[in-house]
């Protein structure tokens, strides 16, 4: 097993998850996009830890007064269990921790440009909102990387050179399909290699991860990202996938 450090969250947006569902469909992308080019430097990500007050359209002035109470020094926590009409009252308004992408189009715009402690506006379909960041922190996330791009990597030696390659297969999977430059750390024996694993590779240079169908190697690439690994890529569908654009690799 993995240590806890490796276990990610979702935040819960259970009380606003029908309102934007259906302008999620055809705005997603674009926001992700934005978001992604104001927030993300290289493989760092801004990401936030939100909480909220919710409001009915129609309560715009208590808005304004529940607003005004904020900035006059009243806790934004009990405000939202007194007044919030989200279920999130019940931990004080928090949302958890979200990456750019992760938000409803009416919060996108508002929270990218919040300091921590900042309390700010928004409108969704299912009300008004006073918005608070409560930390923010730059986090590396697990990139993905094709077969494709793969195989051009594996092809050009000098690049290979300054990638660190690693198979969390079991042995026996790795004794009868395997790639070059690839180390075997098997994710079943994380226990023995996870204390050290800064030690045994460098949490600065691109690290490739690399399993069966991809599932192993997500859960791999999420722990190194937690243990400080800045550029950390996840190979999908792992050599299965690889084995359909190099015929020479035996399918298993």
């Amino acid at each position: 097993m993995l240590p806890a450090a490796a276990r990610l969250s979702r935040p819960s947006w259970s009380c606003m998850q029908q309102a934007w569902t259906q302008a999620h469909r055809s705005s997603s992308h674009v926001v992700a996009a934005a978001s992604s080019q104001q927030q993300q430097q290289g493989n760092l990500v801004r990401k936030l830890r939100l909480a909220h007050i919710q409001l009915p359209l129609d309560k715009q002035q208590q808005l304004d007064e529940l607003e005004q109470q904020i900035k006059g020094g009243a806790s934004f926590s009990e405000l939202a269990r007194q007044h919030s009409v989200c279920p999130s009252k019940r931990a004080g308004g928090e949302l958890g921790w979200v990456s750019p992408g992760q938000l409803p189009p009416g919060f996108e715009p508002v929270v990218a440009a919040a300091a921590a402690g900042q309390v700010s506006r928004a409108t969704t379909g299912r009300g008004h909102h006073l918005v608070m960041v409560l930390e923010e922190k730059q986090e590396a996330e697990v990139q993905h990387m094709s077969v494709n791009e793969l195989q051009e990597l594996l092809a050009n030696p000098l690049l290979c050179e300054e990638v660190q390659f690693v198979d969390v297969r079991e042995q026996h999977e790795f004794s009868i399909a395997r790639l070059p430059h690839f180390k075997l750390l098997p994710l079943s024996t994380s226990s023995e290699w996870a204390p050290t694993i800064q030690q045994t590779l460098d949490p600065a240079a691109e690290t490739v991860v690399l399993c069966h169908h991809g599932v192993r190697s997500m859960n791999a690439a999420m722990f190194l990202v937690s243990q400080g690994f800045t550029n950390v890529k996840n190979v999908t569908g792992g050599i299965a996938a690889y084995s359909m654009v190099d015929r020479s690799v035996p399918e298993y």
